[in-house]
């Protein structure tokens, strides 16, 4: 009876432990299928977003690319902001008025040179000037009839601070003169406090 017993319990195991084996087979497939469908679900995703992408990608290139609409644009865009520059440098240098007051700067020497003009505490003009003639105008008495970006107008008694003396000459362009400087000064001092009274400038009351 025992005998019997033993082989019926193992038995009994057996075939839970196939019954057992088999549920899980059927699970795991489920879920291998499953996440299968899932994995294909996702690549679609993303070869739909990679293609989108690819799309957005060829059609920035094609507005960017040499002749086309953007670059056109941007050239025309470019080609009139520095045309207006030019005019307005033009119309800077063609201008003068005999009954206005004003300064130049020439920079000598390889390197741009740090200038500052100040009315009192206020700041009017401030960056580097390059060697050479530079096209800014610094009205002292009066302003231009016709003003440009170039035209800065300074009070009498404004303060000059220059980054290197002796590479600086201010050209005074008196009033009552045409095109000619009254009075080319050096600049020899890194700070001139008073225009009017260190360049005694003419100044008409």
């Amino acid at each position: 009876m025992k005998k019997d017993s033993l082989v019926t319990f193992f038995a009994s195991l057996i075939v839970i432990a196939i019954l057992l084996f088999f549920v899980l087979s059927v699970f795991n497939f489920y879920f291998l299928k499953k996440l299968e469908a899932r994995m294909d679900e996702v690549e679609k995703q993303f070869q739909s977003t990679l293609k989108s992408y690819e799309e957005r990608l060829k059609v920035v290139e094609e507005l960017l690319k040499p002749n086309s609409i953007i670059s056109r644009y941007i050239t025309a865009y470019e080609y009139f902001e520095k045309a207006s520059v030019d005019f307005e440098r033009i119309f800077s240098e063609i201008e003068d008025d005999t009954t206005t007051g004003y300064m130049r700067i020439f920079v000598i020497g390889n390197d741009p040179v740090w200038i500052t003009v100040k009315d009192g505490n206020e700041v009017l003009f401030s960056r580097d000037v390059k060697p050479g003639l530079s096209p800014y105008r610094f009205f002292y008495y009066k302003k231009p009839k016709i003003s440009t970006e170039y035209d800065i107008v300074i009070p009498r008694d404004a303060t000059l601070i220059v980054g290197i003396p002796n590479r600086v000459f201010l050209l005074v362009f008196g009033v009552g003169t045409t095109y000619h400087p009254t009075k080319i000064v050096q600049v020899q001092q890194t700070r001139i406090d008073n225009i009017e009274r260190d360049l005694k400038l003419y100044i008409p009351k």
